[in-house]
């Protein structure tokens, strides 16, 4: 989609700013770039699909012009979009969407807004700017304090501090927790003095004597949940089918171009593939380094549903050659090794794919990933275990001094951590903030890369949806549970007699039949876990320790001279990482290795 920087300081700083971030933020040539400067302030605005359809507007109301930007994308109803073309003036029709909403109705209105986004409304007459950010925090906006008391904000914190002279202010608090657990806690960024604003937020500007001076902060949506008791796993199934159903019809409307689904022979990925319905021109991809059970079960789902698949067989250098480029665009706020999707960019393009879908984030929010489990007896059914920080990824208390900083900013993100005994409220609270923001969790590299250079468009980020998500307990979302019924109202016979590929058991399987397919998948991963064969495993990503230990970039660039960056990381981990072997980082410590290669690109492009 693209990326925007906001600059409220004084002039000749602005241009110059504006001038530097529109290069920064170009990280192809094809991207799309508009400079709009008005006397207060400048915006800039990327994009790689369609200024005509998402690009801003200009709009009369009674005190004045009104003017409309939109980073992102929201998601309407096909009658909106109808609606938007008869909207008089010139304008992208998301942001005419947009302006009608609010000349009618007032800055409260955008709080209904869909999608994945931030929308910046400037109303001359009333002498106020608006960032309006969305509920899921998908979109961020970052921002800076000028020693004048002016700001900035942008969508990208390295574009951000390199427009603002904040590129060596680093928080060493941050690059340390991002090692040890592989994020970083929000609102937190790699700069000091950088902050993430709230999400679901309006936050208001005063425009006054030539300046824009930040006034009010209101927050017009909170999760609160509102777990009905009564309503039964079936009831809560049949109403997160249809939200779903919307979701991906908003999505996959004719005027967003060929849409493309990204399949695996998992779940998420055919609940997006059913719920797409005849979309036209559907399309589906599937990645693999050889073919396997995964890829085998994409291309059945494919032919059972009756949509072209167009299979990518992944170099063995495909991570290693799109690193560099990859931590660029993320900022190198997620771990590399979930660039996913950036090496298939050019194939995509190729196949005429204008609008990418995935089923990222189902995981999180439907199938209770954020919760802490335990297998309980021979059926390996899941329970809700007792409360650990490390949860989905692994967790490294390595000897850092900034390791104290680390557990602080954790005990006040989850003062849940001290109370032995959580209830079921405190655990959809662990949940809402382990996921939320969506761009902060742990795989983020794998959706904010597509989200800044690929028409990406996030079926997960749905009022609906979000709405389901308040409704549903945390124990409906256990083994999969609730997903597994949505998909038997949503999916046609066909689609769930073929096996998932994470279990090996039909979606219809009966629980004795299941608990067979998972023992017996457990097992064959285990000896392909234990006696790799090579790069290729029987799921969608790669070997990684066979990877890193065989890969030839991965070690010019992780021997690359860098002094600097060097000892930057030997001080943040208490000890020198490359005081042993690639070789010699095995088990759980791949994965610390490949955070340990995420902060060296990126800070040999940073120092």
């Amino acid at each position: 989609m693209g990326d925007f920087l906001l600059d409220f300081r004084i002039g000749e700083v602005r241009g110059r700013s504006a001038i530097k971030a529109a290069s920064l933020l170009k990280f192809y040539e094809e991207t799309k770039v508009k400079i709009l400067e008005r006397e207060t302030f400048a915006l800039v605005l990327t994009r790689v699909d369609d200024f005509d359809l998402w690009g801003p507007c200009v709009g009369s109301s009674e005190r004045g012009p009104v003017w409309v930007a939109l980073a992102g994308r929201i998601a309407l109803e096909e009658q909106d979009w109808d609606n938007a073309r008869r909207i008089e003036g010139g304008g992208g029709l998301a942001c005419k969407f947009i302006f009608e909403l609010y000349r009618k109705s007032g800055i409260s209105a955008l709080e209904s807004l869909n999608g994945n986004y931030v929308v910046f409304i400037h109303d001359e007459g009333l002498g106020k700017f608006y960032i309006i950010t969305d509920r899921c925090g998908m979109f961020l906006v970052y921002g800076v304090q000028s020693s004048e008391g002016t700001w900035a904000f942008c969508s990208h914190p390295d574009v951000l501090a390199a427009v603002s002279d904040e590129n060596q202010t680093l928080d060493l608090t941050s690059l340390t927790e991002f090692l040890m657990t592989g994020r970083v806690t929000f609102p937190y960024t790699y700069y000091r003095k950088i902050r993430a604003l709230a999400t679901g937020s309006i936050h208001s500007f005063v425009i006054q004597n030539g300046r824009g001076a930040y006034e009010s902060e209101r927050q017009y949506f909170q999760f609160n949940f509102k777990v009905d008791r009564k309503r039964t796993e079936w009831e809560a199934a049949e109403g997160l089918a249809a939200a779903f159903k919307k979701a991906v019809r908003r999505r996959t409307l004719p005027l967003f171009g060929r849409p493309g689904i990204a399949l695996s022979g998992g779940l998420d990925s055919r609940a997006v593939l059913s719920a797409a319905g005849l979309a036209r021109d559907l399309q589906a991809f599937v990645l693999f380094d050889e073919e396997n059970v995964e890829s085998r079960t994409a291309m059945r789902i494919a032919e059972a549903s009756g949509v072209p698949l167009i299979p990518i067989k992944r170099d063995p250098e495909y991570y290693g050659n799109s690193a560099e480029q990859g931590v660029r665009i993320s900022g190198g706020t997620g771990c590399i090794m979930n660039n996913h999707f950036l090496g298939i960019r050019w194939d995509l393009i190729r196949h005429g794919i204008q609008n990418i879908l995935t089923g990222c984030y189902c995981d999180y929010i439907f199938k209770g990933l954020a919760l802490n489990v335990e297998k309980w007896n021979l059926r390996r059914i899941q329970k809700i275990g007792r409360f650990h920080f490390e949860f989905y990824k692994s967790c490294h208390w390595f000897p850092s001094r900034f390791r104290e900083e680390v557990n602080a900013r954790l005990h006040a993100r989850f003062p849940e951590s001290d109370t032995p005994h959580l209830s079921d409220a405190d655990w959809l609270d662990i949940e809402q903030k382990r996921t939320f923001p969506l761009a902060c969790e742990v795989d983020s590299a794998q959706r904010l890369i597509p989200q800044r250079v690929m028409p990406w468009y996030l079926p997960a980020c749905d009022n609906d949806l979000v709405e389901m998500y308040l409704q549903i307990p945390s124990r409906y979302k256990l083994n999969a549970s609730l997903f597994r019924k949505m998909l038997i109202l949503l999916c046609d016979q066909k689609l769930c007699s073929i096996p998932d590929s994470n279990t090996g058991a039909p979606i219809t399987a009966s629980g004795l039949n299941e608990v067979l397919h998972r023992y017996c998948s457990a097992v064959q991963n285990k000896i392909i876990e234990r006696f790799p064969f090579g790069l290729a495993t029987r799921k969608s990503w790669p070997n990684w320790e066979y990877y890193i230990h065989h890969s030839r970039v991965v070690r010019s660039l992780w021997q690359r001279k860098n002094e600097a960056a060097k000892d930057l990381l030997a001080q943040i981990a208490g000890s020198d990482p490359w005081r042993k072997d690639i070789q010699e980082y095995q088990g759980k410590y791949v994965e610390l290795f490949l955070r340990f290669w995420t902060l060296k690109l990126w800070l040999d492009q940073r120092i």
